[in-house]
């Protein structure tokens, strides 16, 4: 493997092993520093690849088009496959990777990225992928931690509530404790801290209040040419359509809306919830409830198409950063159930319906609230499809230049 060290050092990098939303912040750094910025992942492909491959294989195209995007120039990019290859000998091996796996896989990738790359002038790096090279580079770089989701100690608070007590992150399992140590020293050694919303900020506040200086709240977006549908109708109908989009799993609250589900489709037989995502082991969709439906993974031209046939976006989640998904949905001007959690911009009662994590009549009753009220769902809808436009990738960029701005660049 040919060295890039030296040949890149001064410049603004960033890195990330997988996807995440960081193809999208990449292609942002690009338009901001295009003569000093490169993006350091592990596979990516030329958008102009993915459209050839389009044209001659879609099934292929689809696959590689998880590891692209269109704003992002290859020029931009440098890759390092061996952390993916690894991945994949393991799952052939074992199965699905569980979280040691990942966590193994992280500290790989960033030895591989300390011995290709000298310090840079400033580091963007995520959670659980930095606590190595913000270790080496400490008073090197600007060292920048992007959150893209809470600290996971917090998810011990949120299951203990108030009976919470700091002895408790020592009741979990070594793999845990080990995960928290990560967090907190990539906390501790940041310089900057970018919160995808208020409640990723929380997080960080509730465990690190002496680090509340470093935390720069920065929401993410959608793509508002992609997700739009500002002609939506509102009507009374008995067979309303209620959509779920991410992964099926625990911390995204699938299994909430699921038991919810089973309470609602009695007074409303007709009505019909819709999953769109891949589930985790711990979801199981042997039986499902009545008038619910799977579709899986889709392509987003897809996903788009069969968002503009509901009527109402549903995401129980328990624990999130700033979520893209609901993002799409106010910009599909569909009117939105949520928790704080979901780190969203809206507000309850104006633009959304906000349900408190776990509460399962709380649930019910705001599906219930908008399936018997269209003209609440148009005001939601409405109000929050008029919030999108402030939360473009443009609006994102703008955002995070004013941040960088602090630093001399």
């Amino acid at each position: 493997m040919k060295s890039t060290r030296g040949d890149k050092q001064g410049k603004l990098i960033s890195f990330h092993p997988r996807k995440q939303h960081n193809f999208e912040q990449a292609a942002v750094l690009a338009e901001l520093f295009p003569e000093r910025f490169k993006h350091v992942t592990s596979v990516y492909f030329a958008p102009f690849l993915v459209k050839l491959v389009r044209k001659i294989a879609p099934r292929y195209a689809n696959q590689i088009g998880k590891r692209s995007y269109p704003q992002l120039p290859k020029k931009y990019v440098s890759t390092f496959p061996s952390t993916e290859i690894k991945r994949w000998l393991l799952e052939r091996k074992q199965g699905p990777a569980h979280l040691s796996d990942y966590m193994d896989l992280n500290e790989y990738w960033q030895k591989m990225v300390l011995r290709n790359f000298d310090a840079p002038k400033i580091c963007i790096s995520y959670d659980g992928i930095s606590h190595l090279l913000f270790r080496k580079w400490k008073n090197k770089a600007v060292l920048i931690l992007d959150l893209a989701i809470g600290l996971p100690q917090y998810r011990v608070k949120i299951l203990h509530g108030e009976g919470f007590h700091a002895s408790m992150l020592e009741e979990v399992d070594e793999v845990q404790k080990k995960l928290f140590s990560w967090y907190q020293e990539e906390v501790e050694l940041a310089d900057i801290i970018l919160c995808g919303s208020e409640f990723v900020k929380k997080t960080v506040v509730y465990f690190f209040p002496e680090f509340e200086n470093k935390c720069k709240v920065l929401p993410y977006g959608t793509d508002l040419e992609e997700f739009s549908y500002p002609e939506r109708k509102f009507q009374t109908r008995e067979d309303l359509k209620f959509a779920f989009v991410g992964r099926l799993s625990w911390r995204k609250g699938a299994h909430l809306l699921l038991d919810a589900w089973k309470d609602f489709v009695v007074s409303h037989p007709k009505a019909e919830l819709h999953f769109f995502g891949t589930p985790d082991q711990e979801i199981s969709l042997d039986q499902l409830p009545d008038q619910v439906f799977w579709h899986g993974w889709i392509r987003k031209s897809e996903l788009i198409a069969s968002l503009k046939t509901m009527d109402v976006f549903v995401f129980p989640t328990t624990f999130e950063g700033s979520s893209i998904a609901v993002f799409q949905a106010m910009a599909l001007k569909l009117p939105v159930i949520t928790t704080l959690n979901s780190g969203t911009v809206l507000t309850h009662g104006e633009s959304c319906e906000i349900v408190e994590v776990g509460d399962n009549a709380g649930l019910v009753n705001a599906m219930d609230k908008l399936f018997s009220n269209p003209a609440y769902r148009q005001k939601l809808a409405e109000n929050a499809y008029a919030v999108s436009k402030n939360y473009s990738w443009n609006d994102y960029k703008l955002r995070l230049g004013r941040i960088l701005e602090e630093i001399k660049f």
